[in-house]
């Protein structure tokens, strides 16, 4: 988070900055990835799966900024209105990334006709999108770190955190390893390193407020600063490969 030093003004550790360049690094390619899915992929096929990996992206890179300006350029309580704001939206932008996903997932699983078949396919990708607008209406006292409950975490942060969150980090990745396990050839490979690729996002997700627990000092840990993103980077490249196949386009 940013520090002020009367000597200095203004200032950031090097372990922080090399942290958020990384970071803006990753909403880089998040907005590449967008581009590519939706003026390269999309308008040329008109194929909805295309346009969900589309939206997938840019909520990320939405969510990203929103989490930046939340960790990096906000100090203070985090109680206050800011944080509490900047909070919300990075994590309705991530649920409405998830919808997205989900929506992925069941045109890929749900491909019958029948109504039950038509209603999954509906109904699969409104669930975190409720999540999203679930968090719209969370009390402030269930956010801020003033008023933590477990694991030194407030209500809304633990649930979300420690419940929802690892149960998306197995539902959808592995979603795609049962697709990886039931075809052949390209597509098993492109399913398997989606699969892949969202596994190694969600993690480096979910580690990200847990690894400043494990050191002395995480403002000055590289650790801290350059593991989350980087895993990030990596699982981009991942779903970068995974959707390269000529049969795909």
């Amino acid at each position: 988070m940013v520090s002020y030093d009367p000597a200095v003004g203004w200032y950031f550790t090097p372990q922080e900055a090399a942290g958020m360049g990384l970071y803006f690094t990753v909403i880089g390619y998040f907005f590449l990835m967008f581009g590519y899915f939706l003026f390269i992929r999309f308008f040329r096929t008109k194929r909805r799966y295309w346009f969900y990996f589309s939206l997938f992206f840019i909520m990320l890179a939405a969510s990203r900024v929103a989490y930046i300006v939340y960790d990096y350029f906000l100090p203070g309580s985090s109680g206050d209105i800011a944080h509490l704001t900047m909070w919300k939206i990075a994590n309705v932008t991530a649920w409405i990334a998830v919808s997205a996903l989900s929506g992925i997932l069941a045109i890929l699983l749900f491909t019958g006709e029948t109504k039950q078949q038509k209603w999954l396919k509906n109904i699969f990708p409104l669930v975190p999108l409720g999540i999203a607008v679930h968090i719209i209406f969370l009390p402030s006292e269930w956010i801020t770190d003033a008023n933590p409950v477990v694991m030194g975490l407030p209500v809304a942060k633990f649930y979300m955190n420690v419940i929802i969150l690892p149960l998306y980090i197995i539902l959808l990745p592995f979603m795609f390893f049962y697709l990886a396990k039931k075809s052949l050839g390209a597509l098993q490979r492109s399913f398997f390193l989606n699969g892949l690729g969202l596994f190694i996002y969600y993690v480096a997700r979910a580690i990200q407020p847990v690894l400043p627990m494990l050191v002395d000092n995480p403002t000055e840990s590289y650790t801290v600063a350059m593991v989350p993103p980087l895993l990030i980077l990596l699982s981009i490249l991942l779903i970068s490969f995974a959707n390269q196949y000529e049969h795909l386009k």
